[in-house]
């Protein structure tokens, strides 16, 4: 009888800073873990390449547009992020290939990281680190000069896109007493966790009401440029942004312009339209304006979480069960 291949996981998750490389003790426990299933882990792009025809599944981001057609084996794709943008292509899109992704893996370290930003404007920490860096006993500037001191109690929170992250902050912020505004492409007819849920026909009444505007939405064509100059106009003065989503969902040449003219109070950006952020950009210089540099979805066991959620995909495609995280390709999320 002839022998049964084993199924073959090509495993590239790798960047050039190396933040983002799968320490490869986490591959050898899924490699103890599956005994039946082949782990391939390339060295580099070029030996990634070579393996992937020989591929059934890949785990991370081997695939790309020009080495697709040779990809005669795929069947599933598990990214270990959420964003899926880089494998939308057309050819990708409408083949079978299932691809799933790492949506709401990190919710709590997003909501966690904007309520800590949140926190930083309403008590003026960030400007209090500022003057420790001088040396400089800021506590009459911090009194008299503005912004004044706020507090998140009372205030009104706006969310643009309401998944397991937007979710995961406004039961946070109502928690401490915030009123929470959400807008999504399907909202409920139950809110909960937000006060409210409103399609995206009804973003410039959210903009307007928001002393908080946080955007947690996928990158998509409907979404990329949401808030521009016209956006960011409605905000009122006192307003914060933030955007933990993506870059590109915001003008960022508009916001540096609001900011500057002090249209609105400030921003807190973890995500930009180009990464690193250019050492040009004008955001580096701006006191209200608190620049991280895309870590707010790190928190503890990042990469076990992330290897227990493939493990859990894997199983169920092994056993021709549904799996976590389906995107929908056409979508976008």
């Amino acid at each position: 009888m002839r022998a049964v291949a084993p199924l073959r996981v090509l495993e590239f998750v790798r960047w050039h800073d190396g933040v983002w490389n799968l320490p490869r003790v986490h591959l050898d426990a899924l490699a103890a873990e599956f005994p039946s299933v082949r782990f391939d882990s390339p060295r580099d792009r070029a030996e990634a390449d070579r393996l992937l025809p020989e591929a059934d599944v890949v785990l991370g981001w081997a695939v790309r547009r020009e080495n697709f057609a040779s990809a005669a084996r795929l069947r599933w794709i598990q990214l270990t992020a959420a964003g899926v943008g880089s494998q939308l292509f057309p050819e990708l899109v409408e083949s079978p290939v299932v691809l799933t992704n790492a949506r709401g893996l990190h919710a709590v370290s997003m909501a966690e990281h904007a309520l800590g930003v949140m926190l930083a404007f309403a008590r003026k920490l960030h400007l209090a680190r500022d003057a420790q860096a001088l040396r400089h006993w800021a506590q009459e500037r911090q009194w008299a000069e503005p912004p004044p001191f706020g507090q998140l109690s009372g205030g009104t929170l706006g969310l643009v896109g309401f998944g397991v992250v937007g979710r995961a902050l406004a039961q946070r912020a109502r928690a401490l007493g915030m009123r929470v505004l959400a807008v999504r492409r399907h909202p409920a007819d139950d809110p909960g966790p937000a006060d409210a849920q409103w399609g995206p026909e009804r973003l410039p009444e959210l903009i307007e009401r928001a002393d908080w505007l946080v955007l947690a939405a996928p990158l998509t064509p409907a979404t990329r440029g949401v808030i521009g100059r016209a956006e960011l106009a409605r905000l009122r003065p006192h307003a914060i942004l933030v955007n933990l989503g993506r870059g590109p969902l915001v003008d960022e040449g508009a916001l540096a312009e609001a900011l500057a003219s002090g249209r609105i109070a400030g921003a807190a950006l973890d995500v930009f339209e180009e990464e690193p952020l250019p050492r040009e950009s004008p955001l580096w210089g701006m006191p209200q304006v608190i620049v991280t540099p895309h870590v707010s979805g790190i928190g503890p066991r990042f990469w076990e979480r992330t290897c227990e959620l493939f493990a859990r995909n894997l199983r169920c495609w092994l056993a021709g069960e549904p799996l976590e995280n389906v995107v929908d390709k056409r979508a976008g999320y």
